[in-house]
């Protein structure tokens, strides 16, 4: 292979720790006094795996940057979309018990589940946060808006949470693999993570959305009290000066 003769030795492992277990087996490996132009190395598909995992979480920062500039585009706001991204670790959960009651191992296709999660756990925020926005536009106060729009909005999320749910359950099923691949643990992330984050969400987001706001109005606060600073003592400045010239006349 690559124009050089190779000798491919394969081993199973079922353990936890495999970074720990790869140090050790790389380790054995260099204690070996190979001859004069004898090396070793890891499989192809070995060294795929480590660039993979690097490459997802490139893409799960890239999606989390794209669904926040979505979102302060259709709140026209940079506080909310804070308070909507925190929903997404509200999946965690989910998707941890999830996977371990199923048995299910946390490979490639979970984690495109997850990615999957990002973009759909944020839709339960928006509607509940866009429907206490129109309430308060109306005149409504924070709280009252608040409580109105978990009442109204309870029963569409739900329902949305569990026509989801109930959708991939047929793929969840452990079946028969397209083209060599299985795709049940993606919808099991997927389901756990939605089951979890939408109860969550319609119990802490309310409170969370109203703490992004206080913070978001004392930093705003804050940046307009630094502002002013200057230009009061550009005006003592000017003054000090035409009063010297006034008296040197």
């Amino acid at each position: 292979e690559d124009r050089k003769v190779r000798v491919f030795v394969r081993g199973a492992y079922e353990g936890e720790e495999w970074k720990d277990t790869k140090e050790e087996i790389a380790g054995l490996m260099d204690a070996f006094a190979l001859p004069s132009g004898y090396s070793w190395s890891w499989n192809d598909r070995i060294i795929e795996q480590e660039d993979r995992n690097a490459q997802m979480g490139v893409n799960f920062l890239l999606a989390l940057i794209l669904v926040y500039l979505v979102m302060a585009s259709l709140f026209e706001s940079l506080a909310q979309p804070f308070a909507i991204l925190l929903s997404i670790f509200f999946a965690v959960p989910g998707v941890t018990w999830m996977l371990a009651l199923t048995g299910t191992s946390f490979n490639l296709m979970a984690q495109i589940g997850c990615l999957i999660l990002m973009g759909i756990v944020v839709n339960n925020g928006i509607i509940l946060l866009d429907y206490v926005n129109q309430l308060r536009i109306s005149g409504l106060g924070r709280d009252e808006a608040i409580i109105q729009a978990g009442r109204e909005r309870l029963r569409p999320i739900l329902m949305t949470a569990a026509t989801t749910v109930i959708g991939l359950l047929p793929l969840a099923i452990r079946g028969p693999a397209a083209g060599g691949i299985f795709y049940y643990p993606l919808a099991r992330t997927v389901m756990g993570g939605l089951i979890s984050a939408s109860v969550v969400t319609l119990l802490v987001l309310p409170r969370m959305s109203t703490w992004v706001e206080f913070l978001g109005n004392w930093m705003r606060g804050l940046w307009r009290s630094s502002g002013r600073l200057p230009q009061r003592q550009q005006k003592h400045v000017e003054t000090t000066v035409s009063r010297e010239m006034v008296t040197d006349a």
